[in-house]
């Protein structure tokens, strides 16, 4: 577990003192930067008619005499905190998805960020077969499938556990905690992706591979998911993440599995 937290602090100083990687860094961070800030523009600007649609199904008690407002009154109360937790796990949904889908579309330079950091670490990065430009080309096409791959498979998750959460009675007790594990988890999937695309694992193979090493996955995610939760340095941790996620990579690499 610890070495799974150490991990964003190494890529920190690997990107710190090699400058040749900086152009690679700062292309996800601005694209991050501006999808994030058109989802927050919309939430705001959307906020009341979300809230409703999330709301929609509460029950609204009102008090039939002024003695039911011993009950009624808690009610409400409870029922507003509802409301507001979920247009907040919304918001927050909204904008992690948007995240995903600006790294997404950053997925060819974080991919070469990624294979310059391996030949650093390792002195040599694991080619296929292919040269020239139809290499760059398929690697940039691998690299944004894997993306979506991985963004649809989070959304699907995070969809599943939020209805469980509104639909379930007592699942809003549940959800929450189960949305961050599922996170943590996934984290780890997401920025070690690009090392893994190079070695042509399936996506089985590395849904085995994090929970083969839960512990540590855990940890590296946990580490991630924290610094989400601080504005503006969820922006530069990007890079840094993807950096540590290729040296998780070559650290431990997966072991071979089953054919599937």
């Amino acid at each position: 577990m610890l070495e799974g937290v150490q991990l964003l602090f190494e890529g920190l100083r690997l990107l710190r003192r090699d400058r040749r990687l900086w152009p690679l860094a700062a292309a996800p961070v601005l694209l991050a930067i501006a999808a994030v800030g058109a989802t927050s523009a919309l939430l705001y600007a959307y906020a009341g008619p979300l809230y409703g649609l999330l709301t929609a199904w509460l029950p609204r008690p009102e008090a039939t005499a002024w003695y039911t407002w011993v009950w009624i009154g808690p009610a409400k109360v409870l029922l507003a905190l509802a409301g507001a937790a979920l247009f907040a796990l919304a918001a927050a949904l909204s904008v992690a998805i948007a995240f995903l889908a600006a790294n997404a579309v950053a997925a060819p330079f974080l991919d070469v960020l990624s294979r310059r950091v391996e030949a650093i670490a390792a002195g040599a990065v694991i080619e296929s077969d292919e040269r020239g430009w139809r290499a760059v080309w398929n690697e940039g096409r691998i690299a944004v499938a894997g993306e979506l791959q991985r963004l649809l498979f989070f959304a699907a998750v995070t969809l599943g556990l939020t209805a469980v959460g509104l639909l379930v009675p007592g699942g809003q007790l549940v959800a929450p905690p189960l949305l961050v594990a599922v996170t943590a988890l996934f984290l780890p999937l997401q920025y070690a992706g690009y090392a893994l695309d190079r070695r042509r694992l399936t996506f089985r193979q590395r849904r085995q591979w994090i929970l083969s090493r839960w512990p540590m996955m855990g940890a590296f995610g946990g580490t991630a998911f924290l610094t989400f939760l601080v504005p503006g340095l969820n922006f530069v941790m990007i890079p840094a993440l993807v950096v540590g996620g290729t040296l998780l990579v070559l650290r431990h690499p997966p072991a071979p599995f089953p054919p599937t």
